[in-house]
């Protein structure tokens, strides 16, 4: 178990920061927002292994590895959704670009499948004025469908089939570990703008790691995605820790707190939500995870508009359980 942090950027001076604060493991976006950054993507959507090479020698040169590249099958979903010819395009470049990391020595690639996105009903007022991401369903207004229309929860369960048929063969053979992020909010039964509930429970997981049964196939497991799936997540989040985990499906964590329940929660500092924190670190320890815990959808707040410090913050609260389960295993 070890500190990991995602980044969009190769700026010397994020880098550096992230060094400093302990960071020696990094899941990076394959397109960056910086200027500084070393795309890996050519302007036709395949990966340059030479590219990825260059990434990971200046990652390098702050004690940096790259555990984790995101593979950006933003535009398949509805490709695949919609019956567009360029679905069967889209699912080639996916295996082309698996087969690339795994010549660059990527060991995993990160994914969502999420054809609306991540879903939410604006902000909360957090402590010392800090703004929470909130999702109420009451509240959600959108209810225009997609161009994919009505899509059925068999018809998305065919197509997520279709895509781990495809995909997974090529990273098994290519040596590289997929890890799928789930549904980020979970959605009320029915689904929303046309799109149904899939991927958003424990039992939804099950059904698609047993799709394709690999070694390379699991999850990313962002677990204040999986406490939003629950109406007691103290309870129920330590529990879904070592269901996945025992099995060895648990390829890299998304370590953040919720305060609320399924459809109706706001994600807070890691330390005020309902989750306990430590707990959840000691199952992840039970269960023999060996991964980084990245944080993720930090709070905002205008006296730290790039939001450097909040990361800070929960990196070194994440860095102290770590050290805190480590000592009571010794």
């Amino acid at each position: 178990m070890y500190l990991g942090e995602q980044l969009s950027t190769l700026d010397d001076t994020r880098l550096a920061l992230a060094a400093q604060l302990g960071v020696r493991h990094v899941a990076l976006h394959a397109t960056g927002r910086s200027a500084a950054e070393l795309a890996v993507s050519r302007p036709d959507g395949t990966w340059d292994g030479a590219r990825i090479r260059a990434v990971q020698s200046r990652l390098a040169g702050h004690g940096i590895a790259l555990d984790v590249l995101s593979l950006d099958v933003e535009a398949l979903w509805p490709a695949l959704l919609e019956g567009a010819p360029a679905a069967g395009s889209l699912l080639a470049l996916a295996g082309q670009n698996i087969r690339t990391a795994g010549e660059a020595g990527v060991p995993c690639l990160k994914y969502r499948i999420q054809p609306i996105g991540v879903v939410r009903t604006g902000r909360a007022a957090g402590r010392g004025g800090a703004r929470y991401s909130a999702f109420d369903v009451t509240a959600w207004t959108d209810d225009a469908p997609t161009a994919a229309g009505k899509v059925t929860d068999e018809r998305m369960w065919d197509e997520i089939t279709r895509f781990l048929e495809t995909v997974v063969p090529v990273a098994e053979r290519a040596g590289v570990r997929l890890a799928c992020h789930p549904q980020d909010a979970p959605l009320p039964p029915g689904g929303l703008k046309g799109i149904p509930h899939v991927l958003g429970s424990v039992a939804a997981l099950d059904r698609f790691l047993s799709i394709t049964p690999s070694a390379v196939h699991g999850l990313n497991f962002c677990q204040g995605t999986v406490a939003e799936m629950f109406d007691d997540p103290g309870r129920e989040v330590p529990a879904a820790i070592r269901h996945f985990g025992a099995r060895g499906k648990i390829f890299m964590v998304h370590f953040r707190n919720i305060r609320g329940r399924r459809h109706h929660f706001v994600e807070v500092y890691p330390d005020e939500g309902d989750v306990d924190m430590l707990a959840a670190m000691r199952a992840y320890a039970e269960v023999g995870y060996e991964g980084m815990f990245c944080p993720d959808h930090v709070p905002q707040s205008d006296a730290d508009p790039d939001r450097e410090r909040q990361f800070a913050y929960c990196l070194g609260y994440t860095r102290a359980l770590i050290q805190a389960v480590r000592a009571a295993q010794a």
